[in-house]
């Protein structure tokens, strides 16, 4: 399939391959002019090794090879398509619209599975009694003063109107409420946590599974602008959570804002060794 203003190919060949008694699971990689982590999110994606798996790719209409990389392996990708979008949420909807298994899951540029076999074992927990089933991830953060590993688990469902339990690229969806409930494209930031919030008002069912899902580079987390941040995820409060916890959680939350901008001018003054002194203290204390 091409259109006149992008370049889009489908291959369906895998799925004559599926185990009809399995679920199949839709991978939806978004990317814009970030070929080499596009390569590698890539090459783990088709290192899993679930079978009933297909594989979608949405780029913004990159300049950087990405559309070469995609036309090479257009025989691996069972969809994708390389024309301009109005933002990443805009994308990710349109691998949505374009998924055809029974659950999705995104894992954009960067982004990677935890193991070969995460697939494998996630499937096992996919059925059609659960709507939104998910799970924990690893974080890289790299600074001038080193680079450290997390294992995070998710945070409890309950409190899913102040924050997202888990991060996107550990969470499966049932492809018909994905497609059902798309994502609101006014959010900059926080449209992922805004569609599970809805979901959750709306009485479906989510699962936490014991599994570490995805392992990403964290680092540009520090990047976004944490007022927007905030604001966004104040208006999803609305839907679930009475006035009294909304404004007692965010106006504590605002005041730990403005003390880690100080504390981090304080910290930038500091010998390398003492700060990293401080956080080895924080890790066993």
């Amino acid at each position: 399939m091409k259109t006149k203003n992008s370049n889009s190919m489908r291959a369906f060949k895998k799925q004559e391959t599926w185990n009809k008694s399995l679920p199949s699971i839709s991978v939806i990689t978004v990317t814009y002019n970030r070929l080499p982590d596009f390569s590698e999110t890539f090459s783990n994606v088709i290192s899993q090794t679930y079978q009933n798996v297909e594989y979608i790719v949405i780029d913004g209409g990159s300049q950087d090879g990405t559309l070469e990389f995609l036309l090479e392996n257009n025989e691996i990708i069972s969809y994708w398509v390389s024309e301009k979008d109005s933002g990443i949420y805009d994308a990710m909807n349109k691998g949505a619209l374009a998924a055809t298994g029974d659950w999705i899951i995104f894992m954009n540029s960067g982004d990677k599975f935890f193991a070969d076999n995460t697939l494998a074992l996630v499937a096992e927990h996919l059925n059609s009694s659960e709507d939104v089933v998910y799970g924990g991830f690893q974080s890289i953060l790299v600074d001038r003063y080193q680079t450290r590993v997390f294992q995070n688990n998710p945070r409890q469902i309950l409190d899913i109107w102040r924050e997202i339990p888990t991060c996107h690229q550990s969470i499966f969806v049932k492809t018909k409420l994905q497609v059902q409930y798309l994502f609101d494209t006014s959010f900059l930031w926080c449209a992922d946590h805004d569609f599970l919030v809805r979901l959750y008002a709306d009485g479906y069912k989510f699962k936490e599974i014991p599994i570490l899902i995805s392992k990403f580079d964290a680092s540009d987390a520090g990047s976004r602008d944490l007022l927007i941040y905030t604001k966004e995820r104040w208006r999803i409060s609305k839907r679930i959570a009475s006035p009294w916890k909304r404004y007692t959680y965010f106006l504590k939350e605002y005041y730990g804002f403005f003390l880690w901008k100080n504390m981090t001018k304080i910290r930038d003054m500091l010998p390398k060794k003492w700060v990293l002194a401080l956080r080895k203290y924080r890790q066993t204390g």
